[in-house]
């Protein structure tokens, strides 16, 4: 079965000098029988032992297991040596006490894959005479018992070696019979090693004695039987006494050989005895090891694999020991960790995220989405978005988008949109209601929709100047008062009712209001703030100032992307808008197949004054018709004098005036003669924008007719351009400046609006985004690069955390195996790997990091509520900044695991390189 050659083994202790504790041990063993290793401390007996079971590692020479050399072994070769061929038996017994005895028996069979079912339990219980014993704690037997219990472990898995290290050591006389008596039955079909230090039981049991000092083998004999009738038959000699066949005459060699063991015994202090033997007698032998046969059976090794039932039962036993130190572990970890969580979801920051959850609060009470275009304009670093009308395609592709119904908000005219001719003297500041944020055409399902509801007077009717306005804008009118347009008296707006029937200049038509319209909007959270504007705005103290000027904005996106600030107009009556708007458009000229000229005029009337009009063809008119336009002497003046050259014609007409010097701002432009631009066509267009961004022109028309100039007005020194109200009606639709719905209530559709929100969109050449407007996406976007360096320095900050709970965790670990060292070596021994090891202190650290999990997670979420709501009450803002989400659940997780693993990794791995037998003994 096992063979030993010219086997060395040396100690080489720290300090001191190397001891050799095998010399060249040379011996074979016998598939079968009861083998003894005797001798003094320190003659190289267990680490003999040690060596054989793969416990201990030689320094030269060979064990060969099944005539397979070991040299090339390495730890875990030795570990599936013993799981597969080796039971081993201690004197301290090393049975697990956190296992249950049937336990710790199925433990060495699960190691060896192998089902552990009570039966096979209960049966090799019984076999050692502790039938019934399978439920009972290691610490409810006695010592033999528990010896019996480790017999049973190594002889479970049925090894063709038990390996038994001074298994009656810690036992009475009495027990150690017993033990020995019970590995006596085993050795008929086992090879059976003990190291003992009893002589008496090593001749009484043995089969074999194998003496060991100072690690050489100094005795090796073997019972034999002894034949008396044979001729050769002679005294045999032992340690301490001489045995004479019956019947046998001492020749004189015999008698000099007995008298000088006689004297040898005697030198030594010891008595010798004699006695005979007949037929049938054994006795110690030299040991014929030419008689000894190897086995030719093929070495198999079965890998271990520690249940992870087991693992989590060890690692779980160890939580048990410093109790102190692993509720501070926890503590200071969990500490790390919830600022790690907290620094993670700081630099995990994500708009999309924060939106959702901020519109998803009640308390902010957003309850309309109202989105606006821009546009990417310039080039490359230069590049910015510009805020552009909506077309009819834009308003198809954000349903299409989002899934709201939404209503188009009509511009009006550019900077025109503002209530100060009709606001009244007053000292109270309220410039957050000094403009109308646009038009919305509004009916009852409108109303009802945005669930706003009409408190007085009527909604606007179809074909009329009808405006609905606001509770909110009707209580500027109530704070400052009223006046009519270009009239210098102030009156007092007492109640909704006063403002019925009053006429406002808006974009240069003249609306009037038809009702009060209550839109729902909560002016609690800015009435602090509108307070002490004034006094902040004049105030020294800049954050004063700056906060002051962020809430004023922001309660402008409440107000002009919301009803609220909103001109509500009858439907069908958006195309009033038109002439006013155009006012703002720019407004192109050009002869017949000619270029554009270089002037674009400034404004674009309908009204005129026929008493200042010079007519070309002499004709007065009060009423132009659709195919007519007047031109101003300004700019008849600008086009032919030379300033500007003139691209109206083929054959430039010759200057109208007769002096070289001309001062256009000198009376007497009646004087002048106007006949050469009888009868002459002009090509009028008008475009949104004018310029070139990213390398095309931008050219939206609204407009474009052929005009007969049929009059020059001296009405105005400035240019202006005057047509009939009917020609503006091939202008199409009024400037769509946003949308305008209901903000829905389910988390998917709010998140898809947020999404939408945040891409770009790229067609023919164009990138453009579609902006959710409302004091939110304020909030985020003034903000924003604060956030985007916040969240470079939470990344490091957590990273330095994470370091920090690992450190936490390795001390802990470190401290734990220094308590299962033992345990660590035991399962070694009977079969386990290094692999076995890592798995019982991961499935400890696994359970520290469940609980660092479960309570960091708590605490993570617990503090981020805590923040969100301290900023929302202290600065005021609406925003739910940290939000811990599926990321931060998995990344607590998987962070807590690596932890885990790396905190086990690190320490695990010295002592799982550890030979077992150091780890037992604590080396």
């Amino acid at each position: 079965m096992l063979q030993v050659k010219d086997l060395v083994k040396i100690y080489k202790p720290k300090k001191g000098v190397p001891v050799r504790a095998l010399d060249h041990v040379n011996l074979s063993f016998p598939q079968t029988g009861m083998i003894f290793l005797l001798g003094k401390s320190g003659s190289g007996k267990s680490t003999l032992l040690n060596i054989l079971g793969g416990l201990d590692r030689y320094n030269s020479g060979d064990i060969l297991i099944q005539g397979k050399s070991t040299q090339k072994f390495n730890q875990s070769h030795f570990d599936s040596y013993r799981n597969t061929y080796v039971g081993f038996i201690f004197q301290e017994y090393n049975i697990l006490d956190e296992f249950s005895v049937g336990a710790n028996i199925a433990l060495a069979l699960q190691l060896q894959g192998q089902k552990a079912d009570s039966q096979k339990v209960n049966t090799i219980l019984k076999t050692v005479d502790l039938d019934g014993y399978g439920n009972r704690k290691p610490n409810e037997l006695s010592g033999g018992q528990k010896q019996r219990v480790a017999i049973a472990r190594a002889l479970v898995k049925n090894p063709k070696i038990i390996m038994a290290d001074e298994p009656t050591g810690a036992l009475d006389s009495a027990t150690g019979r017993q033990v020995l008596t019970t590995l006596k039955k085993l050795s008929q079909d086992k090879l059976v090693i003990v190291v003992s230090h009893d002589r008496e039981f090593a001749e009484q049991y043995a089969d074999r004695i194998i003496e060991l000092s100072d690690g050489r083998v100094i005795r090796d004999v073997e019972k034999q039987e002894i034949d008396s009738d044979a001729e050769n038959t002679v005294p045999v000699y032992l340690e301490d006494s001489v045995s004479l066949p019956e019947y046998y005459t001492l020749t004189e060699q015999d008698q000099k050989a007995i008298a000088d063991y006689i004297q040898n015994m005697v030198s030594v202090g010891k008595t010798p005895k004699f006695s005979l033997f007949g037929k049938g007698a054994v006795a110690f032998q030299p040991t014929n090891t030419g008689r000894i046969a190897m086995s030719q059976e093929g070495y198999k090794l079965i890998k271990s694999r520690l249940p992870m039932k087991y693992a989590f039962k060890l690692g779980a036993s160890g939580l048990k020991y410093k109790k102190f130190r692993l509720v501070m572990t926890i503590l200071l970890s969990c500490i790390a960790l919830i600022m790690f969580g907290l620094a993670d979801t700081v630099a995990s920051y994500d708009y999309v995220t924060t939106a959702h959850s901020s519109l998803m609060d009640p308390a902010n009470k957003i309850t309309y989405a109202s989105y606006e275009k821009q546009e990417e304009m310039g080039y490359g670093d230069y590049s910015y978005f510009e805020n552009v009308p909506l077309t009819r395609e834009d308003l198809k592709e954000l349903k299409e988008r989002t899934g709201l119904d939404s209503y188009p908000v009509y511009a009006g005219r550019e900077y025109g949109n503002d209530l100060h001719s009709n606001l009244g003297d007053s000292e109270y500041f309220s410039s957050y209601v000094s403009s109308l944020g646009g038009f919305i055409e509004t009916d009852e399902k409108l109303l009802r929709r945005m669930d706003a509801e009409l408190i007085c007077g009527a909604l606007p009717r179809p074909g009329t100047n009808d405006i609905a306005i606001s509770e909110l804008v009707f209580s500027a009118f109530q704070d400052q008062g009223y006046r009519a347009y270009e009239s210098n008296e102030t009156q007092n707006i007492r109640k909704p009712q006063d403002m019925i029937g009053k006429t406002l200049r808006i974009s240069d038509v003249d609306f009037v209001v038809c009702g009060i319209v209550d839109t729902g909007m909560d002016m609690s959270r800015y009435e602090k703030y509108l307070e002490d504007q004034e006094s902040a705005m004049l105030s020294n103290d800049f954050s004063d100032m700056l906060v002051s000027m962020f809430f004023q904005q922001e309660l402008r996106y409440s107000m002009n992307y919301s009803l609220t600030g909103l001109g509500m107009i009858a439907p069908g009556t958006g195309k009033r808008l038109v002439q006013s708007e155009l006012q703002s458009k720019q407004i192109f000229l050009k002869g017949d197949s000619f270029h554009y000229s270089d002037y674009s005029a400034e404004v674009l009337q309908t009204e005129f004054d026929p008493g200042c009009v010079t007519w070309l063809d002499n004709i007065p008119r009060t009423e132009l018709k659709d195919n007519e336009i007047i031109l101003t002497h300004q700019m008849v003046m600008d086009y032919f004098s030379g300033e500007i050259p003139s691209r109206w014609v083929d054959n430039t007409p010759e200057p109208i005036y007769e002096d070289d010097y001309y001062d256009p701002y000198t009376d007497g432009f009646e004087a002048y003669d106007y006949s050469n631009l009888r009868g002459m066509t002009l090509t009028l267009s008008l475009f949104n924008n004018n310029g070139y961004y990213n390398g095309r022109e931008q050219l939206d028309t609204f407009l474009e007719t052929t005009l007969t100039v049929v009059g020059i007005s001296t009405q105005a020194d400035y240019t202006q351009i005057y047509i009939s109200p009917s020609a503006l009606e091939s202008a199409g639709e009024p400037t769509v400046c946003q949308t305008l719905a209901p903000m829905p209530t389910e988390s998917r559709e709010v998140m898809t609006l947020v999404e939408v929100s945040a891409e770009e969109f790229h067609k023919n050449g164009t990138t453009y985004q579609y902006n959710l407007m409302n004091p939110i996406s304020f909030e985020l976007k003034t903000l924003d690069e604060l956030f985007e360096v916040l969240q470079q320095v939470f990344f490091w900050i957590g990273l330095v955390f994470v370091i920090f709970a690992s450190l936490l965790f390795s001390n802990f670990i470190a401290v734990s195996i220094s308590y299962k060292k033992q345990q660590i070596g035991i399962l070694r021994a009977i079969g386990s790997r290094s692999n076995d090891v890592f798995r019982i202190f991961f499935a400890e650290s696994f359970c520290i990091a469940m609980i660092n999990f479960a309570i960091s997670l708590a605490g993570t979420f617990g503090i981020c509520q805590l923040i969100n709501s301290s900023l929302k009450n202290e600065s005021g803002l609406m925003l739910t900044i940290l939000n811990v989400g599926i990321r931060q659940i998995l990344l607590l997780f998987f962070v807590c695991l690596a932890v885990a693993a790396v905190a086990s990794f690190l320490p695990v791995m010295k002592i799982a390189s550890k030979k077992p037998i150091d780890a037992i003994r604590d080396r």
